[in-house]
């Protein structure tokens, strides 16, 4: 299956364009100082990179454009002929019919248009010929009347825009500039709040009260800074229909190729949801609806004999909470079966079996996020590797979310993800141990008990609280944050992550509030129980508790933990090392290698790619040919005199096929070599699963 190119359309447009304005100030440059060889090399690199990026999304105007540019520069670096000022108007003729193209692009999806000038006047320069730039006209309607028509009503109505395109990187930037202007704000209203406490122990209380004008710009000013703040955030905010709409596409496809009937329902919406949320989403739906068609839906011939009818059903619906997005992914298929669970559960963990015959079904869904766990006898082109579910839970835990399973044998399954609408944002709970004051994630908060020394059962050392006739396990925070265990306080929070819930103590509870995330400061970036942090009137740093992570430390001594299973069982995770100095072609390959399971590292060069080989583990490389500082050949080369890499498996993704360049690189070590002409999600994936040996 191929990937979907639409996904990605919006990143190619952006990048092309930053190498177009790279040729054109390459050029400028090239111009002043003809016999600077470093600058012609950075344009061909440029040139090199449309032209594959190109190829690759399926656009054969924009390869054409770039790879005629390309030939008449090759021929520059050959010295056939000297850069002249009519090959310097053709490079911007050239860049403004690219910029033009990916109008279109934006526009249609489509770069269909005629360059045949342009086609013939590459032909011209390249073998040295006399050429002119006169007749390179573009019209991207077929009717140079139209498009200029379009092009002056364009110019007219300029005062009319009330769009425009700002970059996500720009948006953040002044979301963090206002972080500031709140801290600020909160420290100023906490001064002021000293002030008026010192005043009102003077005597004459009247007339040293803080004038009543002051107090009131101070709320107005504390009101518009959070209006515009709210503003602000919602900048990043894009329809979730971007990420549902697609997925029919996607069962129709999915259905045809396992031979089974299924209706697919699926609601407008009109919830926005964080751009970076959305990311994550597309791939955490696209689990679990494949999940259902794979698993859940039965052929047709099992429905009738189920007493179905022989076609099956999947919806997917959201409704809002709070500040969260709560998606519903139900099929009306088989439903878990858990006691083949439970046998695939026993064949895993043989020392846990008298535990795991006693579980109840709850408490067997846990197992289903086990990467390697399936009960699927027979492997199909879209499952079979037991990796599905353990990406959910993964991709959720990235977004701060919450699944829930509800399931009954031959009736059907329905997951329930309870996502918040932002990351920049959360409602929480702030705590205190010990001299740590600390922020739980609320929507990993079951309940806040009230528990007396009664409530409390111990067995085989492990503390249990007693709470609606079920044991939950009881630790103290202060075991993984540090500082004394104290007795049993009324702050205990029950939290819940994948059906599962424990109980922490905590020395105090304080209060409840929304707040704005920060990213974690460099110096905290490794510290995973935390998931970021907030700020107070002072300054000081208040951790928000990444709950998973934290629930995986403290439940190590209990009998079923997980964390045990995937320290010591677990199917090996390959990691893939993607190198290319194009965003998008970067992009591309980590999708598809994340949506099979894999951990993927990106690096720009063969300099980045040898730097992150020395800190981490890569079971595979995947290469460009033409990038900067150091190019395909020449990392490859010095890969193989490393005898600790020596041995690492490499796949090389080229813009072009040459037989010569091919040849050198097996010589040199690849294992494999792939055209971006005819890249295709499956091609790529086969050829690093059998040199891993999957």
């Amino acid at each position: 299956m191929s990937f979907s190119k639409e996904d990605f359309i919006e990143g190619f447009v952006s990048e092309t364009q930053e190498h177009i304005d790279a040729v054109n100030n390459g050029i400028i440059q090239l111009k002043s100082n003809p016999a600077n060889r470093e600058l012609l090399s950075e344009i061909l690199r440029e040139l090199h990179t449309i032209k594959g990026t190109g190829r690759m999304m399926g656009y054969p105007v924009i390869e054409s454009l770039s790879h005629g540019l390309e030939d008449v520069f090759k021929g520059i670096r050959e010295e056939k002929y000297e850069l002249t000022d009519h090959i310097v108007q053709l490079t911007f003729r050239t860049s403004d019919c690219m910029q033009r193209v990916l109008q279109k692009i934006t526009e249609d999806g489509s770069d269909e248009i005629n360059i045949s000038e342009y086609i013939d006047t590459f032909k011209k320069a390249s073998s040295g010929l006399f050429f002119t730039t006169d007749n390179l006209d573009i019209d991207l309607y077929d009717d140079g009347e139209e498009e200029a028509l379009l092009l002056d009503e364009r110019d007219e109505t300029l005062e009319n825009i009330t769009s425009i395109r700002i970059d996500i990187n720009r948006i953040n930037e002044i979301v963090r500039s206002f972080d500031n202007l709140i801290i600020r704000q909160f420290r100023f209203k906490h001064q002021l709040e000293e002030f008026e406490e010192r005043l009102s122990a003077l005597e004459g209380n009247a007339v040293h009260e803080l004038p009543k004008q002051l107090k009131e710009d101070l709320l107005q000013t504390e009101t518009a800074i959070f209006d515009t703040q709210h503003q602000l955030l919602n900048l990043r905010m894009l329809p979730l229909d971007m990420v549902l709409t697609p997925l029919r596409k996607e069962v129709e496809s999915d259905s045809f190729k396992l031979k089974k009937n299924i209706e697919f329902d699926i609601p407008k919406t009109e919830f926005l949801l964080d751009k970076s949320v959305l990311e994550n989403l597309k791939g955490i739906l696209l689990h679990l609806i494949r999940n259902s068609i794979d698993h859940g839906i039965e052929t047709p011939d099992e429905r009738k004999a189920a007493g179905k009818t022989d076609r099956g059903h999947i919806s997917v619906f959201a409704q809002q909470n709070s500040n969260h997005i709560i998606i519903y992914v139900i099929d009306d298929g088989r439903g878990i079966q858990y006691e083949k669970v439970r046998a695939k559960a026993i064949e895993l963990f043989p020392n846990d079996k008298k535990e795991i015959e006693g579980m109840s079904h709850k408490e067997l869904e846990q197992y289903l996020y086990i990467s390697g766990l399936t009960t699927t006898e027979k492997a199909t082109e879209l499952s079979g590797r037991g990796v599905g579910l353990d990406v959910v839970r993964t991709d959720m835990e990235k977004i701060k979310g919450r699944i829930k399973i509800k399931s009954k044998e031959n009736e059907g399954t329905t997951f329930e993800l309870t996502i918040p609408l932002s990351l920049a944002t959360q409602q929480g709970l702030f705590v205190h141990t010990g001299n740590m004051k600390l922020m739980i994630p609320s929507n990993y908060i079951a309940e806040i008990a009230n528990v007396e020394e009664k409530d409390i059962t111990v067995i085989q050392g492990q503390s249990y609280l007693s709470l609606h006739n079920q044991l939950v396990p009881l630790y103290f925070l202060s075991s993984i944050i540090g500082g004394e265990q104290n007795k049993i306080t009324s702050a205990v929070i029950v939290v819940e992550y994948l059906e599962t819930q424990i109980a922490v103590v905590a020395d105090s509870i304080d209060q409840y509030e929304t707040v704005v995330v920060n990213p974690l400061p460099p110096v905290m970036q490794k510290l995973e129980a935390i998931q970021g942090v907030v700020y107070d009137e002072n300054y000081a740093i208040i951790p928000i508790l990444n709950i998973p992570d934290i629930m995986r430390r403290l439940r190590r001594l209990l009998a079923y933990d997980m964390k045990k299973y995937q320290i010591k069982n677990r199917k090996h995770d390959f990691t893939v090392l993607v190198i290319d100095d194009s965003a998008t072609t970067r992009q591309i390959e980590q999708t598809i290698f994340e949506a099979d399971g894999y951990i993927v590292e990106t690096a720009t060069d063969g300099i980045e790619a040898l730097d992150i080989l020395k800190t981490k583990h890569v079971d595979a490389i995947i290469t460009d040919i033409k990038m900067p500082r150091m190019d395909g050949i020449v990392f490859l080369s010095n890969l193989r005199r490393m005898s600790e890499f020596d041995s690492i498996p490499v796949v090389v993704v080229s813009g072009v096929y040459d037989p010569e360049t091919k040849e050198k690189f097996f010589n040199a070590g690849a294992q494999a070599f792939i055209v971006k002409s005819e890249f295709q999600r499956g091609n790529l994936l086969q050829a690093v699963k059998e040199l891993l040996g999957e």
